[in-house]
């Protein structure tokens, strides 16, 4: 963004204007209107302030500001027109007035806005037309000023070097950027910017017409093309890409602005800046497009077919932040230059490129090659570019282009991952007026051998159904796979699939390697619901949209649902983070905090219903209600002492307040929520954080919402709350919960604040008074660089013992998959974000063992006569639980003293005076011989005899062995 200006400014673009060769009907009133025009012009304009000589047609010049004496800001710096050969040697600078002389007016420009100064060729191909600003240079802030104190200055510089200033509007781009102005010849400007739209006025004039609706008052470059006239938008602005701007050259009214028909089965522009346009063909209007895309990096080409569509056909990437463009044509030779402000895109830079594209109404290559570059080392940079004045625009004149083939897909992009053996395939659909589709050949290349090697690239189906598919060569990173359709005559259209490696996971995994896939289309999996038949609807916290995906295979949503007209705050994100079902209702819970740097999010306490039908793939969601002021509730129950801790002891005031980061661990942040029960209106919230400093030592911490059903379904219109519960976790906070549906809670417990450093899983058994018991489950660190966070427990089996599979998903918004430096928080390509999952092994908590040795005094016969059995082993918890006794196993082994085994059994622990002991027999003849054994008691428990809570206690006792006392472990 540049510094200095008001909306996000985008970079600068030209609008070439093609002059077909031979004069049009309507030449020699235009030569002789431009001849009175010019001795007006020596009649009335002041004395030239620089000495220039006259261009040579067939340069290009460029606009630059800066002359690398002052480094560049929002402060208004001096503009240069730089004239280049086509080989790229500077030839002259012709500065631009810094002062008013006269009628004259300054025009200067901000030094670090790179959406101004988009210069172009008027449409007689005589003028260059200029935008700036009438303002001394060192003015800051220059954008934001108003128009009416800081006009914006048009300069027309004719065939001879000669500029006139003589144009300050008043009124346009009032408090931003003015970016652009074109002309037909040299007498009328058409200007547009920031703010006010597309304007007419004639020269010398102080003030304009809107010609554009309010709709669309950003715009970028205007420019006039065979007598039309033309802009260019940013696209997330109001749905503009390069588009007319009424009939002809309207001075009046407000215009109808429509893009370009732009096929749909091919990309369309989604960053234009610069554009040409060019007639190859012997039609009267222009066939061909280039676009300059600073987003994709590259000059991108369009063919207009004989049904009036545009269709790309190609793109010449540009090592650079494109801006400027312009074109020539000569018997079907396009030369392209383009002007760039540097690698980084900060507009204190620039580059000078030059394109050849020989290919006619076929797909365009080649390479972009730099030129030319800023005089000064710094403190300059280059903005617009145009052909020189008195440069004639050629035609190839070759035939009119027929429709070319069509490709047409859901998605612009493939993810994968090394090691996975299930990786997606890449559907789309080709088609052709003019022939049957099984009449295409489609085939695809990798700009990347090492990412994708083409011998890895298969496509299969031969009608209009296609689907590539593609096995990664082993190196993490992008690149763009080129799909190719062509028809018998020759015609060709190419879609560019970009396509992304991450990294082979699973060799952290184990035996659940083969268990994770990839769900692709969002990176912030934060809660889930299963819907059967290997289904689940996951949430995102950085949408609103719910999406549908098969859990056991890689791949994009099977369909999505978007309730976003229908929720209460529209379009603002609700950070999902939590979700529970009961019966066919579906609850979705934000997550009540503020954001991460502290501004109040109030749409974030919407907790939204959904009623679900179907299973599996057939899942249908439909939006039932909403409810917005969980969060207040909650605030006013603390205060209100609700807790029975003392007013405000769970800190939820606090935690909400304007300034508390989100992510803090004493902020409010809810993510989970899970019923108490099948059939109960009550759900507890689960707290992320706060970690309770006052009431409960750094403890993680569950609300239960007595009514909590019936809120989003409008059938209270306030919350009612429990006591709250209190679990330690060893310092974490709880990231999910979910049930079983017979009486066990799985918890999903990690950090409170954003660190993501732990997580750890945790078995609960709904009994407000018990504690929840650890699990050794290791939940692996997913990519290695820990930037994944285990957020979602997608179900539970209905008995959870040792060797079952919990399906867990990881929030990946902070992974950098593809090692290009991106996330899906920092623009990653939506349809290559991700989101991992895995089928987890659970494991019970780990058993207790104890020893103890012993030494058989008697001989063997003797013991053998005497005592039918000779050791009694009891194993019994140090500690009981409350309210419950201990459950599982417990193994007796006894071996001799070379190690050999001579006894052992397992028996179920029986509840011996509340204890849950059990008794071990050995019989006598297992230790007829005289020696040292060792008896090892070994305990395999359930979650409430665990190495947490309990340790076992070994008795060995007989007379028949010593010592005579029985042994405490």
């Amino acid at each position: 963004m540049a510094a200095d200006s008001v909306t996000t400014p985008d970079t600068p673009a030209h609008g070439v204007r093609r002059h077909r060769r031979g004069l049009r009907r309507t030449g020699v009133v235009g030569l002789a209107l431009g001849a009175l025009a010019a001795a007006a012009l020596t009649a009335t304009a002041a004395a030239p302030a620089h000495a220039a000589t006259a261009f040579t047609p067939g340069d290009v010049v460029v606009y630059r500001v800066g002359d690398g004496s002052t480094s560049l800001s929002g402060t208004t710096s001096p503009v240069y027109l730089d004239e280049y050969s086509p080989t790229g040697t500077l030839v002259q600078s012709i500065p631009m007035p810094t002062t008013d002389a006269g009628t004259e007016h300054a025009l200067t420009a901000s030094g670090s806005a790179t959406s101004e100064g988009l210069l172009t060729l008027s449409g007689d191909g005589q003028h260059l037309v200029v935008p700036g600003y009438d303002a001394p240079v060192g003015t800051k802030k220059i954008s934001g000023t108003a128009a009416a104190t800081t006009p914006r200055t048009v300069g027309i510089v004719g065939a001879d070097g000669q500029a006139d200033t003589t144009t300050a509007l008043t009124d346009w781009a009032d408090g931003n950027n003015p970016r652009s102005a074109t002309s037909e010849d040299g007498q009328e400007v058409w200007v547009g910017g920031a703010a006010g739209g597309v304007r007419y006025a004639p020269l010398g004039a102080s003030t304009s017409t809107q010609l554009s609706s309010s709709t669309y008052k950003n715009v970028r470059s205007v420019s006039v093309v065979d007598g039309q006239l033309y802009t260019s938008a940013d696209p997330t602005k109001a749905s503009l890409t390069i588009a007319t701007v009424g009939s002809g050259l309207p001075t009046s009214g407000t215009q109808d602005v429509e893009n370009l028909p732009f096929n749909s089965g091919t990309p369309v522009p989604g960053d234009p800046y610069g554009y040409a346009l060019l007639t190859l063909g012997t039609g009267t209007t222009p066939d061909t497009l280039y676009e300059a895309d600073p987003t994709a990096g590259a000059i991108v080409k369009y063919i207009k077919g004989a049904d009036g569509t545009w269709t790309q056909k190609g793109e010449v990437l540009v090592p650079d932040f494109v801006e400027g463009l312009t074109a020539n044509d000569d018997n079907g030779v396009v030369t392209l230059f383009v002007s760039a402000s540097g690698a980084d895109g900060n507009g204190t830079q620039g580059a000078l490129y030059t394109i050849t594209d020989d290919s006619g109404f076929n797909q365009m290559d080649g390479t972009a090659k730099q030129i030319a570059a800023v005089p000064a080392s710094a403190n300059e940079a280059f903005r617009g570019v145009a052909f020189a004045p008195g440069t004639v625009i050629g035609s190839g004149g070759g035939a009119a282009p027929g429709v070319a083939p069509a490709i047409s897909a859901t998605q612009s992009a493939l993810p994968a991952a090394l090691g996975q053996t299930d990786n997606a395939t890449f559907p789309f659909s080709v088609g052709d007026p003019d022939f049957q589709a099984s009449d295409l050949t489609v085939t695809a290349t990798s700009g990347d051998q090492a990412i994708a090697a083409d011998a890895g690239i298969a496509i299969s189906g031969t009608g209009a159904s296609r689907t590539l598919s593609v096995t990664p060569a082993g190196t993490v990173g992008r690149t763009v796979i080129t799909i190719t359709a062509t028809d018998p005559n020759g015609g060709k259209t190419s879609f560019g699939l970009e396509y992304g490696v991450s990294a082979n996971l699973t060799g952290q995994l184990g035996p659940d390697a083969s268990q994770l896939h990839y769900y692709s289309g969002a990176a912030n999996a934060s809660g889930a619901i299963d819907v059967g038949d290997g289904y689940a609807v996951v949430a995102d916290d950085e949408s609103n949209v719910l999406r549908l995906y098969n859990l056991n295979s890689d791949g994009p949503a099977v369909k999505s649902f978007d309730f976003t007209s229908q929720l209460p705050f529209g379009t603002s994100e609700v950070d999902l983070e939590s979700a529970a079902r009961e019966g066919d209702v579906i609850y979705w819970e934000g997550s009540m905090s503020n954001k991460d740097d502290g501004t109040l999010a109030p749409e974030r306490s919407t907790v939204f219903a959904t009623r679900v039908t179907g299973t599996g793939a057939s899942t249908q969601l439909t939006y039932l209600g909403a409810y917005t002021g969980l969060q207040a509730d909650l605030v006013a129950w603390d205060q209100a002492n609700g807790s029975g801790l003392g007013k405000g002891a769970l800190g939820f005031a606090a935690g909400t307040a304007s300034g508390e980061s989100g992510h803090d661990s004493s902020a409010l942040n809810v993510e989970g929520v899970e019923f108490a029960g099948p059939n109960s209106a009550t759900a507890y919230l689960a707290f992320r954080a706060p970690l309770e400093p006052s009431a409960e030592p750094g403890k993680a911490m569950l609300v239960p919402v007595t009514n909590y059903a019936q809120l989003a379904l409008g059938k209270a219109t306030k919350a009612t709350f429990g006591k709250p519960i209190f679990f330690d976790l060893g310092g974490l906070g709880i990231r999910d919960i979910r049930s079983n549906g017979n009486g066990t809670f799985l918890i999903a417990a990690g950090t409170a604040d954003g660190s993501n450093t732990e997580f750890a899983l945790y078995t609960w058994d709904g009994v407000a008074g018990h504690a929840p018991v650890k699990s050794p489950t290791v939940l692996p660190t997913l990519p290695a660089d820990g930037t994944g966070a285990w957020e979602t427990i997608v179900s539970v089996p209905a008995s959870l013992s040792d060797g079952s599979s919990i399906r867990m998903l990881q929030d990946d918004g902070d992974a950098d998959f593809y090692a290009d430096g991106l996330t899906s928080k920092t623009n990653e390509l939506t349809d290559l974000q991700k989101s991992l999952g895995v089928a987890i092994t659970y494991h019970a908590p780990v058993a207790t063992s104890t020893s103890v040795v012993t030494t058989s005094t008697r001989s063997g016969l003797e013991q053998l006569l005497s005592l039918p059995q000779a050791v009694v082993a009891t194993i019994a918890p140090k500690q009981s639980l409350a309210g419950h006794a201990p459950g599982g196993a417990a193994t007796i082994a006894v071996k001799n003293s070379a190690g050999a085994t001579v006894y052992s059994t397992t028996a179920p622990l029986i509840d011996l005076l509340g204890r849950g002991d059990t008794a071990f027999a050995v019989p006598a003849r297992d230790l007829a011989t005289a020696g040292t054994y060792t008896i090892t008691v070994s305990y395999a428990g359930d979650a409430w005899f665990a190495p947490s809570s309990a340790s076992a206690t070994l008795k060995v006792m007989s007379p028949a062995l010593s010592p005579k006392q029985p042994v405490h472990l």
